[in-house]
């Protein structure tokens, strides 16, 4: 069976992360994505944290599977490959500055005249409307407009803390493929191409709904809450950590079983939810005496046995060690030009039984396909040197 995207093209023009993770996931559904870089340099992402073997973990991870062409979009050649591209293309998607493609003449009014289906998908820092939407933006400013940094650095009257991994970008890309995905889906429906915008900002809107309604309810912004004895994290004998999520009473009774503590019960500091609510800081040491009193996986074991949620505290080396990964392709190995069997990336994380996505292979050499790709598009060997010779590809 095909993958699920799998006859869907996409250009994409994205640079760094918020856009090129977007097109990973696009490019692990089936779709054939296309990565248009500047001649010389490309995506800038190519060099953060290259090592000394010329291995890029960054590029590496957020364009896997994709292929790559270089284009001056400067040069009028440049763009008349991109408008030959467009006629094919089902998705364009860029993260450039605002209005940058309109200003070369790449915007969505000029390309849906060359693709009225053309499904033309933007992701910006701010949103298309307000004052903000003409300024460029990065993760940390997302992550400190949105309220997030003092959400995290525990409320108003703290230090702001700025949340690792680029969480603005990869909230934000995520978004950024459902909304490609939901136009593809709007477009077998309903026949219409159209203009799909996305942001950075809105992205952390919604990954902050719950705390953001209740302020917008009770005019209250809270730092991070206290640790809540039954639904946290604790060390083992072995120096080992696990968690323990109790977020419902149905568990209470099992957790007491497990960790043969029959006495927190009937304890009227701990019986009821209110109660352990109310004495947190009781039950959490009683609960972190406990659990210090025997391994990780003795604890786990007897949790499991109990139905109690919980894991173990992973750092990535067992992360790779622990089956559950790899059963489910959360993991996978890839074969890789320069570095052989001996690769392996973070895999797919849906699974579908009819139409399973796959990792397409690893990422492009800057310009890779360019020549295929024209040849594709009609341009013969001469006309391809002549491109090369002006510095146009």
């Amino acid at each position: 069976m095909p993958a699920p995207l799998e006859g869907i093209k996409v250009l994409d023009f994205t640079r760094f992360q918020n856009g090129p993770h977007a097109t990973v996931m696009l490019s692990d559904m089936g779709a054939e994505v296309l990565k248009v870089e500047r001649p010389g340099d490309g995506d800038p992402g190519r060099a953060l944290g290259r090592q000394p073997d010329g291995f890029c973990g960054y590029f590496e991870a957020l364009d896997r599977g994709k292929r790559s062409i270089t284009l001056d979009l400067s040069v009028e050649a440049g763009k008349e490959v991109v408008r030959k591209l467009v006629e094919e293309a089902d998705v364009l998607t860029e993260n450039f500055r605002p209005k940058v493609m309109d200003r070369l003449g790449l915007g969505y009014e000029d390309l849906r005249k060359v693709n009225p289906q053309l499904i033309y998908a933007i992701n910006s820092g701010f949103g298309p409307k307000g004052s903000w939407a003409d300024n460029g933006s990065f993760d940390v400013v997302a992550q400190g407009m949105s309220g997030a940094m003092i959400s995290q650095g525990g409320g108003p009257d703290a230090e702001p803390v700025h949340i690792g991994w680029g969480l603005a970008d990869q909230v934000g890309s995520m978004v950024f493929a459902f909304g490609v995905m939901t136009a593809i889906v709007a477009r077998e429906r309903h026949g219409v191409g159209q203009k799909v915008d996305v942001s950075q900002l809105g992205a952390m809107m919604t990954l902050q709904t719950l705390s953001v309604t209740s302020f917008l309810h009770n005019k209250e912004q809270r730092g991070r809450p206290g640790r809540n004895p039954t639904f946290t994290y604790y060390q083992a004998s072995d120096g080992k950590w696990l968690t323990i999520g109790v977020l419902t009473p149905k568990f209470w009774d099992g957790l007491c079983a497990a960790l043969e503590r029959p006495d927190l019960l009937t304890d009227e500091r701990s019986a009821e939810p209110f109660a352990r609510f109310a004495n947190a800081p009781w039950l959490l040491e009683e609960l972190a005496s406990t659990i210090r009193t025997k391994p990780q996986e003795h604890w786990l074991e007897e949790l499991k046995v109990a139905d109690v949620p919980c894991g173990p505290i992973h750092d990535y080396a067992s992360v790779v060690a622990d089956e559950q990964f790899w059963a489910n392709d959360y993991l996978v190995d890839l074969e890789h030009p320069l570095f052989g069997n001996d690769h392996r990336v973070v895999g797919n994380p849906v699974s579908f039984s009819e139409t399973p996505g796959l990792v397409q292979g690893p990422a492009p050499e800057l310009g890779q396909h360019t020549e295929e790709t024209l040849l594709a598009l009609g341009y013969d060997w001469d006309q391809i040197t002549a491109l090369r010779d002006q510095g146009t590809i």
